[in-house]
């Protein structure tokens, strides 16, 4: 990171370490909860673009895919070293660029660590397959890196998302290509110059930014990316598999969701209200797994509604570097205007706002993009504000009657990323977690991640896993060897 006059200029990552060009198009990139200029982004041209991945593929045939297992496990695990050791400067860059509070920054910081440790110890556990074997014949598997793969992903949860694409494609044996969302660049270069601190060599990881629209296309049509790992919204995750369609590779997207939060009769309304309400409301709602369909049994909706307002009437709303502060500020005033927007369009169509629903811009919160936390209830299935992801701080609240009523609801959606069953019947639990479509389903808990836990969507949420063992895979193309060792045998046209 360059550093001019206080401004912090990034250019990009690659064979040749930190490029600062003095030429192009550069992003003015902005705090979002004061409004001031903090950093410029270089937008990566065609042929530095070139050079980079070039850079990168010749990383891979020189120096990675040689690299030993336990040598790559040993670097990632340097890595995650030197981001805990650099904690609070990672969490002080990311606190200014994206407007989370430091306790939500904090806690991606550290999963991001628990992810490259943990892809670290299993760097040497990757084996191969024997197959059914007939006499005088060896049949077996290798699962073999792609070489140069590219990682894009949006703002919502930087160190998490360098790290999960990064780390599983490391350990195969790739080089990765990373493009630091445009809007909050700061944290993902500065990890990736860790990275490079930490032994890794140059090219192995590199970084580069520039608006979606334009170096998407250039990275995802690149003839030398052989997989693409996506993290956004639907629409950009069909520009992403439009691109891939060129080069016919594989990718694993991540598009959101639209997650319902279900609680039973029997839940208990302690832990599940504060819970759900926080599940809608963290990072102020720019959360891909929010529950913010919270589907109530009838006999509760009242009580569960009065509850869920006059909590979120009470959260602090505030500048992300105050302690006292409970929710931040959204990532831009136009993406504010978009939130605003669902909320009014979903009170014209029938929602009652039992709370919130304006921007909140009183005092020190006049110069960014805070938002109100939002209460939503007489909400029909057909809701724009149930349809549509808000990624702001929205929560819905719909009654439902009876078991079946909840399970056809909650998947009357056309994504499947995640849901929530709050309650204790064992018997209803098991059948809605068994036939609720989604790809992670949380029981008396939220966004509750591990790195051991494979995380992806069903329906339009997405393609492919992150997190796991099975990620792997993602990262991997296969290879079946099959050897003749016998001797006897019949050649053809011997007569």
């Amino acid at each position: 990171m360059a550093d001019t006059a206080g401004l912090i200029r990034l250019g990009y990552i690659g064979g040749d370490g930190v490029v600062v060009p003095s030429y192009g198009e550069w992003i003015t990139v902005v705090n979002p909860a004061t409004g001031e200029t903090i950093a410029q982004v270089h937008e990566i041209s065609a042929p530095d673009l070139d050079t980079v991945i070039e850079q990168a593929h010749d990383a891979f045939v020189s120096i990675w895919r040689s690299t030993s297992p336990d040598e790559r496990g040993r670097l990632i695990g340097r890595w995650a070293d030197r981001i805990e050791t650099h904690r609070d400067e990672l969490a002080d860059l990311e606190v200014a660029d994206v407007g989370h509070l430091r306790s939500e920054v904090l806690g991606d910081i550290d999963s991001s660590v628990r992810t490259l440790r943990y892809f670290a110890g299993i760097a040497d556990k990757i084996e191969g397959t024997t197959y059914a074997q007939v006499p005088g014949r060896l049949a077996y598997g290798l699962d073999e890196p792609f070489g140069v793969v590219a990682g894009i992903s949006p703002y919502n949860g930087n160190p998490n998302f360098v790290t999960m694409k990064s780390a599983p494609a490391l350990v195969a044996g790739n080089c990765i290509v990373h493009k630091a969302p445009e809007i909050s660049p700061l944290l993902s270069y500065r990890m990736v110059e860790l990275a490079i601190e930490s032994g890794i060599p140059p090219g192995v990881i590199s970084m580069v930014s520039g608006r979606g629209e334009v170096v998407g296309p250039l990275l995802g049509e690149h003839p030398r990316i052989g997989m693409i790992a996506f993290t956004g919204s639907p629409g950009a995750g069909r520009a992403v598999l439009g691109a891939s369609a060129r080069n016919i590779v594989p990718v694993v997207l991540e598009l959101g969701g639209k997650s319902p939060s279900i609680l039973l009769p029997d839940a208990n309304l302690e832990a599940a209200i504060p819970s759900v309400l926080h599940s809608n409301f963290v990072k102020s709602g720019q959360s891909c797994v929010a529950g913010s369909r919270i589907l109530v049994h009838e006999s509760l909706y009242e009580q569960v509604c009065a509850e869920l307002a006059s909590r979120a009437k009470a959260i602090r709303v505030g500048l992300p570097t105050l302690p006292s502060s409970q929710m931040g500020t959204l990532i831009s005033r136009e993406h504010r205007a978009r939130v605003d927007k669902l909320v009014r369009d979903g009170v014209a169509a029938g929602a009652t706002c039992l709370a919130g629903g304006a921007p909140a811009d009183d005092g020190d919160l006049a110069g960014g993009a805070f938002y109100q936390p939002t209460v939503l209830a007489d909400v029909a299935d057909d809701n724009p504000v149930a349809t549509t992801e808000a990624f702001g701080p929205v929560a819905s609240v719909l009654a439902y009657r009876d078991l079946d009523d909840a399970l056809s609801r909650a998947n009357n959606t056309d994504m499947g990323l995640s849901a929530q069953i709050w309650g204790n019947d064992a018997a209803a639990i098991h059948y809605l977690a068994g036939n609720l479509t989604a790809g992670t389903v949380w029981i008396n808990t939220y966004r509750a991640f591990h790195p051991s836990v494979p995380f992806g969507g069903m329906k339009q949420s997405g393609i492919g896993l992150e997190n796991g063992f099975a990620s792997i895979s993602m990262y991997t193309q296969h290879k079946s060897i099959v050897w003749n060792l016998s001797t006897d045998h019949a050649l053809p046209y011997d007569d």
